[in-house]
């Protein structure tokens, strides 16, 4: 169930690091790293497909080079990830009921 999950959540972090490549207020390499890692928990098929595919080699080369990522990219990685959650929870919460209004008001 755990292992699930962790792909689940891959598939998610790699939509969102897609939609990082198209809109610049969001982070693309922190959502592919954590991508990377829930495949790498979650499934070896998962991971072999990510690591294979040519979008993400150029993100993953110093993961690739070094084997493994220097902590303070590990870290800066999370922050982004959770700045970027605080700032989406944040827009729901203060605009939500006015994003409403503006959409039923057409209707």
């Amino acid at each position: 169930m755990v292992k699930k999950l962790l792909v689940l959540f891959g598939f998610i972090s790699l939509f969102l690091g897609i939609i990082g490549t198209l809109l610049p207020v969001i982070p693309t390499i922190p959502f592919l790293f954590v991508a990377y890692f829930c495949f790498n928990k979650g499934s070896d098929k998962f991971r072999q497909w990510y690591l294979s595919s040519k979008f993400h080699k150029q993100y993953l080369k110093a993961l690739k080079f070094y084997k493994s990522v220097p902590r303070i990219y590990k870290i800066l990685y999370v922050i982004g990830v959770v700045a970027f959650f605080v700032a989406l929870i944040t827009i729901y919460y203060f605009f939500f009921e006015r994003i409403v209004e503006f959409i039923f008001s057409f209707i």
